[in-house]
């Protein structure tokens, strides 16, 4: 096994997930050679970090303008999860979406799909990604059966240090009259929106958000020209499904950080990046009264990750408050979370 291979192996023991943890060079190079057999000078592992940390698929990424080395999350094959957010005129033709895509772009998606994730939790919602849903044995067909972010607004509460602590008693009167103590917001993501493919890109987010409270087209380049927008505005108003800009050009998402390091963006970094969103709201969202609920439970038969995100709301319900579903564990803990006493 090469050098290379080793590390990939036990860098993800070893790196931090969020870049302000950050391990620096000669720190990493003693926690590696702990783990190697054998022995290598501090000079070659060192040129080996700096190599790996330019390579998507490696699990090591470099902190941006500072010093430092952590855990990459979103790899090679990872962020192929978001290939079909990218337009044929980003790619070139090929694999089952129609197109198979650069490095760059790929790249680009993820981060904004981090962006937009990040701005969820900024405005004290919880999103979901469906990060296995569109991988490499996706088809076609899933593009209008599944959104890539669902996103979670609870309406009972208030907001503590670790998420949302319930109001018992407001829970318990919610569920005497029927009420529903949360709202999910359906979102399809896409880089651009184009005269050619908007209409095609609009009803897959119709057809994959009925079953939810609310349906969103997300973009992250500026919508322009006046047919354009006035096509998306038509067909949002008379649907109900909120279409929205973030402004992001390409150039602006390539100056971002990688998205693992945009997901645990803190105040300050919140602040540089809302300076650079130009929100643009071509439509506005209606909402549903109720679920789908015959959708949805279809959508959790035939979609594992989708049955996990229904866990994870049934879990937060019973044990009286809610957290990141980064912290939820299938096996039925939310990790520091003890059930509530009703």
């Amino acid at each position: 096994m090469s050098l290379r291979e080793h590390l990939r192996k036990v860098l993800p023991d070893i790196l931090p997930p969020d870049p302000k943890d950050a391990v620096k060079g000669t720190e990493l190079i003693e926690l590696v050679k702990r783990k190697l057999e054998q022995k290598y000078s501090d000079a070659t592992l060192r040129y080996h970090f700096s190599i790996m940390s330019c390579d998507p698929s490696a699990p090591i990424a470099k902190v941006e303008h500072g010093q430092g080395y952590y855990l990459r999350t979103n790899t090679l094959t990872a962020m192929k999860s978001a290939r079909h957010m990218i337009s044929p005129s980003q790619a070139t033709f090929g694999d089952a979406f129609g197109y198979t895509t650069s490095n760059e772009a790929l790249l680009r998606a993820n981060k904004f799909r981090a962006v937009v994730a990040r701005c969820a939790e900024a405005e004290g919602k919880f999103p979901f990604i469906l990060e296995n849903t569109f991988g490499e044995d996706a088809q076609y067909e899933d593009l209008w059966k599944y959104p890539d972010v669902i996103s979670v607004t609870w309406q009972i509460g208030q907001r503590a240090a670790n998420g949302v602590q319930f109001d018992r008693d407001m829970l318990q009167l919610q569920r005497s009259f029927g009420s529903q103590p949360f709202t999910l917001r359906s979102m399809k993501m896409k880089l651009e929106a184009r005269p050619d493919t908007y209409r095609e890109d609009f009803f897959q987010c119709l057809s994959n958000s009925r079953w939810a409270h609310y349906g969103e087209l997300i973009v992250a380049e500026p919508i322009e020209g006046a047919s354009l927008v006035d096509g998306l505005r038509a067909l949002g108003v008379e649907y109900g499904i909120g279409v929205t800009s973030f402004g992001l050009t390409a150039e602006a998402l390539d100056e971002l950080p990688e998205p693992g390091a945009i997901r645990h963006f803190g105040e300050r970094e919140m602040e540089g990046l809302n300076k650079r969103i130009r929100l643009q709201r071509i439509s506005e969202s209606r909402p549903r009264s109720e679920l789908g609920w015959a959708q949805v439970r279809e959508l959790r038969e035939s979609n594992e990750e989708i049955e996990s995100m229904f866990e994870w709301l049934s879990h937060s319900l019973d044990h009286g408050q809610a957290q990141p579903f980064a912290n939820f564990r299938p096996s039925g803990s939310i990790a520091a979370a003890e059930p509530v006493e009703a």
